[in-house]
């Protein structure tokens, strides 16, 4: 799994998803953290989702189909265009999570994952997206134009549309600016 962090990690609980969108780094390396049913129950054990119970195959898919389904709703936060598809996943995976609200002890509202084993594990993830949308810090996340990387935006005007721009920035803009010399004044 990817150790490394970009200057750009979302504040907690938003790094949830943050974190389950990066199990794959799907153009900068080609690279699935997430190959084996055993890969998805170690990664959800270190976030605190451990399902009871073994994972299967068609677990691990349905989990990489909501992973998708994220990444393309932050793809969207950058570009603004539609995504029917992803949407529908999202809804059909919190409808399998039994999300509801609920009041908790203090009398707050709250997202509720009733469902068991991966359903209430990735009913945590959604609940989380569900209150940054709720909340505005939705926004912020964002999957970078150049590599696909989801990171957190903290730009006053949430202009932002890269990982890094110590990384995909800086390339971005050298391959302009050596374009723009190649073709002469």
């Amino acid at each position: 799994m990817a150790r490394f962090d970009l200057p750009s990690a979302a504040p907690e609980p938003l790094r949830l998803v943050q974190l389950f969108v990066n199990t794959a780094s799907v153009v900068e390396h080609r690279v699935e953290w997430l190959t084996t049913p055993t890969d998805l129950e170690t990664w959800l054990d270190e976030h605190g989702a451990q399902p009871a119970g073994k994972l299967t195959e068609g677990d691990l898919d349905r989990a990489l189909a909501l992973r998708e389904a994220l990444r393309d709703l932050l793809r969207r936060n950058n570009t603004g265009e539609e995504a029917p598809a992803a949407i529908a996943a999202v809804n059909e995976a919190a409808v399998r999570a039994q999300l509801g609200l609920a009041l908790d002890e203090a009398g707050v509202l709250r997202l509720d994952v009733r469902g068991t084993g991966l359903d209430a594990a990735l009913g945590r993830v959604i609940a989380v997206g569900y209150g940054a949308m709720l909340d505005g810090s939705w926004g912020r996340l964002k999957s970078c134009r150049k590599c696909c990387w989801a990171f957190y935006d903290p730009s006053k005007n949430r202009s932002g549309t890269w990982c890094s721009m110590q990384l995909c920035g800086n390339r971005t803009k050298t391959r302009a600016y050596r374009r723009r010399k190649a073709d002469g004044p």
